[in-house]
């Protein structure tokens, strides 16, 4: 009983149930019913990505096999062919980028039946291309605008497999069958002969890097056309010129070194013009262009050429021959003592050119040349100076300012690469000569950064306050700074008349003359008014529908250690704003140095021109097309 009792007192245990040994088994059978649908869906994830993929494809391919169809149409209505030319010209393109679309490409122009009003029924077959067609019956000017539109069906792979045969894809694309108006823009300055001793010393090689582009041959490379590389630089110009259409289109040639000229041009009237519809003209043109021969630096008197006070130097790199920064040869700040002897800084002249009797600045004495001589070279290097110094100098001028029109004050300057200058010449030629339903463009190669600006003498517009352009300085505070360039080229700085119209993120400094206001400022200012068109400043005078395309040869690229490229940078800004008007849309902003990128290319030498120049001559199509 006891124990029975003892018993009686425990917990009710119950055995806990197997909950394994109850799940059901899935038989051999399921599993593999299992895994078959598991690959049916991967192998279906991996059709559809595979056929998409081959969709983004066939479609890239396509848009752009239309684009060229487009821009092939348009060079047919440029020549005044029929709809069917345009519409065969549009279907070789097609097959040539291995599209056959056959009866399912479609072609329209704003005005088939030539009554010079866009035709009604285009507004109920494409909508789109009739309201891009102007209303002539509303003052509008006609335009060449042909639609291309094609059709695709695209095979699908994998889908197949479950019934899905293709996928129709259709693209359409506007190009504008527009005359073109191209200025094409050349650095002259003597760096662009920097290969060519490297040509001539497999033929000469004992000949001196040190060489004059006017002298006798060998050296002269001006006198038998074999400058390197503005050689290969002409050579690309004319192949682009020869991509244009002959009485149609029109073609401008620029030059700039220490300052900027457009070559007349002779049109198909015989009348020397600044863009010309006769191409063999054009090229003739390009053939007979000099390259810039920078005064003879080491002529200039050792001490002007080499005194530096706070690591500045002393004469005037836009102007040798001006001592006391008015502009002039003229120096009544520092006059000679036999033309004003009471001036308390004249000056006593002597054989070098420098006065050790006169030290106002503490620089172990000044700088100092006849107002009325061209002295501040030794030209013909015997130590002293003699008339036939200034006789030298005087041909030297005149050879290079044959008409006696250009700003000979400035042309003594051993700086040479006016890059503000080549922009603006560019610009006015459209914008002066520039047909209003034509579209403009610029193409700009340069080989280096820019060291000079416009003066007054050059550009009317500069305020006489800065007789040098924008090179600063002056006597008796360190003078010429940098040898006017700007290494910093942040801040941007502003000297318009107020700060409501200055571009956005620029430091305004209303003052005149202003020393912080640069050549690279004037640079990028004169590429704003030539082609900007959108700014987040709505005060901002709006430029001109430019296209720019820069071209960065060489050192162009260089990187000053710290600074950063100085040249392509700008280069590149030239580019972004010619892009599509908007200086914050830049697509060479992520892209690394000697890069092309956008409408900026870099070329490493002379030989990589003429592919650029090639490119750029199918682009200036394309860009038009939408």
């Amino acid at each position: 009983m006891h124990i029975q009792s003892c018993l009686s007192r425990l917990p009710n245990r119950r055995p806990r149930p197997n909950h394994r040994a109850m799940r059901p088994r899935r038989s051999r059978g399921q599993v593999l019913v299992i895994f078959a649908v598991a690959l049916v869906a991967m192998l279906l994830f991996v059709g559809l990505a595979i056929d998409a993929g081959v969709l983004y494809i066939t479609y890239g391919q396509l848009k752009r096999a239309v684009d060229a169809a487009a821009v092939a149409a348009a060079n047919e209505f440029k020549r005044g062919s029929t709809l069917a030319s345009m519409r065969e010209a549009a279907n070789e393109e097609l097959k040539f980028h291995n599209i056959d679309t056959g009866a399912d490409l479609e072609l329209y122009i704003c005005d088939a039946d030539g009554d010079g009003i866009r035709d009604a029924s285009l507004q109920t077959t494409v909508e789109e291309f009739y309201n891009r067609c102007p209303d002539t019956t509303a003052g509008y000017s006609p335009r060449k605008l042909v639609w291309v539109e094609a059709k695709l069906k695209a095979p699908l792979y994998f889908l197949s497999l479950i019934g899905f045969r293709s996928v129709n894809l259709n693209t359409n694309s506007i190009s504008e069958a527009a005359p073109v108006d191209v200025v094409i823009v050349l650095d002259t300055s003597e760096s662009m002969a920097s290969d060519t001793i490297n040509y001539l010393k497999s033929a000469y090689p004992d000949i001196v890097d040190d060489y004059n582009p006017d002298a006798a041959a060998p050296l002269g490379c001006n006198t038998t056309n074999s400058c390197q590389p503005l050689l290969d630089a002409k050579t690309a110009a004319k192949a682009l010129i020869d991509t244009l259409y002959e009485g149609y289109d029109q073609v401008s040639i620029v030059t700039f070194d220490s300052v900027a000229l457009a070559h007349p041009i002779v049109n198909k009237l015989g009348n020397p013009v600044n863009l010309s519809d006769d191409m063999e003209e054009a090229k003739a043109v390009v053939d007979s262009i000099p390259l810039h021969d920078d005064p003879a630096f080491a002529r200039m008197w050792p001490y002007w050429k080499s005194s530096l006070v706070g690591n500045k130097q002393i004469f005037n790199p836009v102007n040798p021959e001006d001592r006391d920064g008015d502009g002039a040869d003229t120096d009544p700040n520092l006059p000679p003592c036999y033309i004003n002897p009471y001036h308390p800084l004249c000056c006593t002249l002597d054989e070098d050119r420098w006065d050790e009797t006169k030290d106002p600045f503490g620089w172990g004495g000044i700088p100092c040349d006849d107002s009325y001589k061209n002295d501040a070279y030794d030209w013909n290097g015997d130590g002293e100076y003699t008339d036939q110094d200034h006789t030298i100098a005087e041909a030297w001028q005149a050879s290079h300012d044959p008409d006696g029109t250009g700003p000979l004050e400035a042309s003594f300057s051993p700086l040479s690469t006016s890059t503000g200058a080549g922009i603006r010449v560019a610009a006015n030629v459209l914008k002066s000569s520039g047909r209003p339903g034509a579209v403009w463009v610029v193409v700009f190669l340069s080989d280096g950064f820019a060291n000079l600006s416009d003066t007054p003498l050059t550009n009317g517009d500069i305020p006489a306050a800065y007789p040098n352009g924008f090179c600063s300085g002056e006597l008796g505070s360190g003078f010429w700074t940098k040898a006017c360039l700007d290494l910093d080229l942040s801040p941007r700085y502003c000297i318009d008349d107020t700060a409501d119209t200055c571009p956005p993120d620029t430091t305004w400094q209303g003052v005149i003359p202003n020393s912080n206001y640069s050549v690279i400022d004037y640079a990028r200012d004169m590429t704003d008014e030539a082609a900007l068109t959108k700014s987040l400043n709505l005060s901002e005078p709006p430029g001109n529908d430019i296209a720019i395309y820069t071209i960065g040869l060489g050192a162009a690229g260089d990187v000053i250690p710290g600074k950063g490229a100085i040249g392509e940078v700008l280069l590149r800004y030239m580019a972004a704003v010619g892009d599509d008007g908007d200086r914050t849309t830049d697509p060479c902003k992520n892209v690394a140095n000697k890069q092309s990128c956008g409408q900026y290319y870099y070329a490493p030498s002379g030989e990589d021109l003429l592919p650029i120049f090639e490119d750029i001559a199918t682009r200036i199509y394309t860009r038009i097309t939408n």
